[in-house]
């Protein structure tokens, strides 16, 4: 519409359109024609460079000929008349000449060099013996100043011997000539410069002048020179223009052909000018076109349309276009309009009303699917998906056009097998209710769907419409509900109640041999008391791994207690059994926890009696365990209290030191108080054990070489209550148990863990308290100072009566220790003597 109000602007859209087509023309052609401007000077540059070196190349045939001639050792004669004929032959050479190293030389002019004459310091020999290969040196003035010479020259060797130099003048007028008269347009030319930045050749130089130009005098940007190249904007005597160059002669002289710029761009300014021409022109028809099209189409088109947009039949159903007899005003196109708009007046007043009604059922509609959490989908007659919507598609990673126009197979693949025979049915006018499961990330979801027909107004079905809701949380639950009804928490196991349901359906069942085994685990206390129930916990659960790998995947392992556990074994035999259990224990006992290895009770029984009962297996089974336990506890228990023992006194050599003395100690103390030898043995042991609690200290208190802190020293204090619990569950040591509790307690009842005073402690423990005492003072800690045994003594006898029993103090005092420094005392002096 704007453009058309603008009839300008189309033509200016057309005008640029035209001028940039116009404009590339011109920019190709302009590189066209420099490009051949350029491709004339190079052309010129390489003629001239192609002439030139092909004398050079003709010199270098002459010198390779004479050098090829010197192989055969020619005498000076033979070679100096050699020399003469190529001189003679060869109008440019001004001489050829073979120079010695022993300063002697052969030349087609004659020349014998005056003694004392030493041309090794000339250019031309310095430059020969430094390469390989033929020399050029830069242009010079000849000894007699009558012309410009140039020398080229090459090293002869006889054998592989330097033989000397040969070389020849070259009159340089003729290439001078032929380059200085070069024609590079109308008004370029060439140039020749030497590598001294010398000009050989310039149409400005002097012919008659005997004389070498430095470069620098017209330009001194031509002595920087090198390489072959092009270079534009070159400025040469104050003119701009184009430098064409290149190298010859071995690199050694600069061949120049240069065209000023008003003639190498004389064609591109001409190309300019009838371009400028053509794009007056060109806007010149472009606005006459512009004011025909404006008075015959634009404004008509521009009132027509601005009629148009009055139309609103909505605000005005009885507006008509405004009819003209103008040819110009479009007149078939208003009629043609207003008998449409009389026709769409009446479309649009039911057009309305039903566009009210169809909004409000869009609302309903779109409020129940943004609500539902559920996915709703349809699909036609060809089980393809035709609407899928719901938020639940989020909870399966997917959106609605991974199933838009897809069967349930494409989109499931062979998992929606089942799903698609459901569609099939519902398509057939049944309705179904079904459950499915989709794996995502690994994880299993589940899903509750139901699908109907959808009908036409004849009753014909025409789709199927279905909702699927996510049951994923509620089934997790019930699985997890069931599995914990049946399964232990700690070791995964089948547990008790599942056992006890198992044997029931077993038993009315005619499963005969089914063999039941009862396990018990030995010493399971010990171990919590000792290391801690994380330990116990991980026994139990080593156990169960074992038990279910010898069991095997057809018979159903159960933890039926907390060290209980048993094996359901169908259609077994005595052997099997046996070997079970034989292996069951073989193989826990080389599984070690805290230095002690697991051990288990097994009883068995076998039902072969189909109407025997599954109870009495079990009681059967039960009592062969307990046998088995009785007969192997005990031993198993005291051999874990000894390995308790000795991690603790393997991993602080300390503490083994110490429970050591502190068990002679008590002996000793024993000893003086005349107690029985039982007694004295039990004494002995319980000052061995009384710290046996310590293996639940962890190691880095027991450890520490500084002092404790006061919550350190709190969990110190509890290896009194930890050695009770340890020792009482061993048969042989359950005596011991309370000496081990009660050794920390005080005569003056400040001790702990309970607090008992005088003669509440049991004697072996007030016993132990003073070995214990003694030993901790004498001995080398890494936190205190070592106390004489002097010290110690008065030490002692200063707590007497209110941390140690004062009887047992004196006696330990006057009767063990006095008596043992009287001893050395004694040794001392009688090893003196």
């Amino acid at each position: 519409m704007r453009t058309l109000k603008n009839p300008l602007f189309i033509f200016s859209v057309f005008l640029v359109f035209i001028l940039v087509a116009f404009s590339y023309v011109f920019w190709l052609s302009s590189n066209f024609i420099e490009a051949k401007q350029e491709q004339i000077m190079l052309m010129h540059r390489d003629n001239a460079s192609s002439v030139i070196e092909s004398n050079f190349d003709g010199i270098e045939m002459v010198l390779g000929s004479v050098r090829n001639y010197m192989t055969s050792s020619p005498s000076d004669s033979d070679l100096l008349n050699l020399l003469i004929g190529i001189d003679q032959e060869h109008e440019e050479i001004s001489s050829i000449y073979f120079y010695r190293p022993d300063l002697t030389m052969v030349n087609s002019s004659g020349y014998v060099p005056s003694p004392g004459s030493d041309f090794r310091t000339r250019l031309w020999y310095h430059m020969a013996i430094s390469s390989d290969t033929y020399v050029y040196t830069p242009a010079y003035v000849n000894s007699s100043s009558d012309r410009v010479i140039i020398t080229i020259a090459i090293s002869i060797y006889d054998e592989g011997v330097f033989a000397g130099v040969l070389a020849t003048d070259i009159d340089i007028m003729t290439i001078t000539d032929f380059v200085s008269d070069m024609q590079i347009g109308d008004t370029g030319y060439a140039f020749l410069i030497d590598t001294n930045g010398s000009f050989i050749a310039h149409p400005d130089l002097d012919e008659s002048a005997v004389v070498l130009v430095p470069a620098t005098e017209l330009e001194p940007l031509l002595a920087d020179l090198t390489g072959t190249d092009v270079k534009y904007d070159f400025t040469i005597q104050d003119k701009e223009g184009v430098l064409a160059y290149t190298i010859l002669a071995r690199g050694s002289y600069q061949l120049g052909v240069f065209m000023p710029a008003e003639e190498f761009t004389q064609n591109l300014q001409l190309l300019s000018m009838l371009f400028s021409i053509f794009a007056v022109v060109l806007v010149i028809v472009a606005v006459i076109m512009s004011l025909l099209y404006t008075k015959t189409i634009s404004r008509p088109m521009v009132r027509l349309l601005n009629d148009i947009q009055a139309i609103n039949l909505n605000s005005d159903s009885n507006y008509r276009l405004p009819e003209s007899k103008n040819i110009f005003e479009f007149c078939d196109v208003r009629t043609t309009l207003n008998a449409t708009l009389a026709t769409m007046s009446e479309a649009t007043k039911q057009n309305i009303a039903d566009k009210r009604e169809l909004l409000k059922e869009n609302q309903r509609v779109t409020l129940l699917m943004d609500s539902t959490a559920d996915i709703i989908f349809e699909v036609d007659l060809n089980k393809r998906f035709s609407l899928v919507f719901g938020r639940g598609l989020k909870n399966i990673g997917m959106t609605p056009d991974d199933f838009l126009g897809k069967t349930v197979l494409e989109v499931f693949g062979e998992a929606g097998n089942e799903r698609n025979q459901l569609y099939e049915k519902a398509l057939q006018g049944e309705h179904h209710i079904y459950d499915w499961q989709l794996t995502r990330n690994k994880s299993t979801l589940y899903f509750e769907s139901s699908i109907s027909p959808i009908y036409d107004e004849t009753g014909k079905v025409t789709g199927a419409v279905g909702i699927t809701r996510d049951t994923t949380e509620p089934m997790l639950r019930q699985k997890e509900v069931e599995y914990l009804n049946i399964h232990d928490f700690l070791t995964g196991l089948y547990n008790r109640r599942y056992f006890v349901e198992e044997l029931t359906r077993l038993d009315a069942l005619p499963t005969i041999p089914l063999a039941l085994m009862m396990i018990d685990f030995n010493g399971l206390k010990i171990l919590n008391d000792a290391y801690g129930h994380h330990f116990g916990d991980i026994a139990l659960k080593k156990t169960s791994d074992t038990l279910t790998s010898i069991a095997g995947k057809d018979n159903r392992v159960c933890r039926i207690g907390g060290d209980e556990f048993a094996i359901i074994v169908p259609k077994a035999d005595l052997e099997t059994i046996e070997n079970f259990k034989t292996k069951i224990q073989t193989e826990l006992a080389k599984i070690l926890i805290g230095n002690i290895p697991i051990s288990v009770a097994v009883g068995y029984d076998i039902k072969v009696d189909p109407q025997a009962s599954l109870d009495e297996v079990m009681k059967n089974a039960e009592n062969r365990m307990y046998r088995n336990k009785v007969t192997e506890g005990r031993n198993i228990r005291n051999s874990a209290i000894k390995a308790i023992m000795k991690t603790v006194t393997d991993k602080f050599l300390d503490e083994k030191n110490h429970s050591i003395r502190v068990g002679q100690y008590c002996k000793l103390i024993g000893e003086a108080m005349k107690l029985h030898s039982d007694d004295l043995k039990e004494l002995e042991i319980a000052g061995l054990f009384h710290d046996i609690g310590k293996i639940s200290i962890p190691d880095a208190i027991l450890d520490k070489p500084d002092m404790l802190t006061s919550e350190e020293y709190a969990i110190i204090k509890t290896h009194t209550e930890n050695g009770y619990h340890i020792l009482r569950a061993a048969d042989e040591y359950s005596g011991l148990a309370e000496h081990a509790l009660s050794h920390h307690e005080r005569w003056d009842g400040t001790g702990y863990p309970r607090g008992l005073s005088k003669t509440d402690i049991p004697l072996f423990s007030r016993i132990i308290s003073i070995a214990e005492a003694y030993e901790a003072m004498t001995a080398k800690r890494l936190y205190q100072k070592q106390m004489s045994e002097e010290e110690a003594i008065a030490e002692m006898i200063r707590c007497s009566g209110t941390q140690f029993d004062p009887d047992v103090t004196k006696i330990f005092v006057e009767k063990v220790l006095t008596r043992q420094l009287n001893g050395k005392a004694a040794k001392n002096k009688t090893n003196s003597n």
